[in-house]
């Protein structure tokens, strides 16, 4: 089967290891979805590349998801950038944002973020979160998930990632738990992560799916499993907006209302904008919650 470069973007794409039965391997290339889900921030370069980058791993993440809900991965930290985050869902929507000061273009991941720490959360819709976390240790945002992979899930696990301002890529290396696993397949996984310690961010960035698969393993026979897409979707609502209203508490909704005629409130994931006025004060101060939903 030809490759087609244009069909390996804006997907996740797994493979099979024929010689390497307990590992798994996937890929993913965020071009349009890239732009679409962070141009209209206005981010400096760092900031957008790190919110990129920790797309790509969201949706490396959720397409390992069982059930149905979503992947969220968040950062939080003392440096210039104190925030970012990142979900994917089970329908493969993404999205990002972040939050920072006055930076410089030079500085170094570290220096970005500070001290602080990574959280993992699995939320399906039925049943209950799963949240892993880890301080961030690393020299990148790749070191502090493969910290995260290492202290939390324990499974052998290594993500790669890379990013600019035009496409995010990244690849995920994982080896399947068993109770026990042979020589053969000990020394077949050594070598496997041997070889995906080569790739550079360009290949990260510009390469997706079969092309970056056979670039690293091509001394494998490698199967291809169906492209799962990937697209910028925001779940922001009217209702999800008013609880976050509502979670400040009576006494704070009404100062609000007292000080200006109406309140607004940003979604900082898509830009929409909700507005409500004085006709929705009891509305939002009401015993029963606008919706069943809650705001991330």
């Amino acid at each position: 089967m030809p490759i087609d470069p244009i069909a390996d973007q804006n997907c996740v794409r797994r493979f099979l290891l024929d010689e390497a039965d307990d590992a798994r391997v996937a890929t993913v290339r965020l071009t349009q979805a890239l732009g679409a889900m962070l141009d209209h921030q206005a981010m400096p370069t760092p900031v957008f590349s790190l919110c990129g980058e920790l797309a790509a791993a969201a949706c490396l993440l959720a397409d390992m998801l069982k059930f149905k809900g979503e992947m969220i991965i968040q950062l939080k930290g003392d440096g210039p950038v104190s925030l970012l985050v990142a979900d994917c869902n089970s329908e493969g929507q993404v999205r990002a944002t972040a939050q920072w000061s006055t930076l410089d273009d030079s500085l170094s991941f570290q220096d970005l973020v500070g001290a602080g720490y990574l959280a993992v959360t699995a939320d399906p819709e039925h049943g209950e979160r799963y949240q892993g976390i880890v301080p961030l240790d690393g020299s990148s945002l790749a070191d502090c998930l493969n910290h995260y992979f290492a202290s939390s899930e324990q499974l052998d696990t290594r993500i790669y990632l890379a990013a600019d301002t035009q496409q995010a890529g990244g690849l995920l290396l994982q080896r399947l738990p068993r109770e026990t696993h042979s020589n053969r397949q000990e020394d077949t996984w050594d070598t496997l992560h041997i070889l995906a310690d080569t790739v550079g961010s360009d290949e990260l960035k510009t390469l997706a799916g079969p092309p970056l698969a056979y670039r690293l393993f091509h001394g494998q026979t490698i199967r291809r499993l169906d492209p799962w897409p990937v697209q910028f979707g925001c779940s922001c609502s009217r209702d999800r907006s008013a609880r976050a209203l509502r979670s400040l508490g009576k006494s704070d909704v009404e100062s609000l209302f007292a000080s200006q005629s109406t309140v607004t409130v940003d979604c900082h994931f898509c830009g929409q904008v909700y507005q409500y006025d004085q006709a929705d004060i009891e509305w939002l101060l009401s015993d029963q919650p606008p919706g069943p939903d809650t705001l991330q």
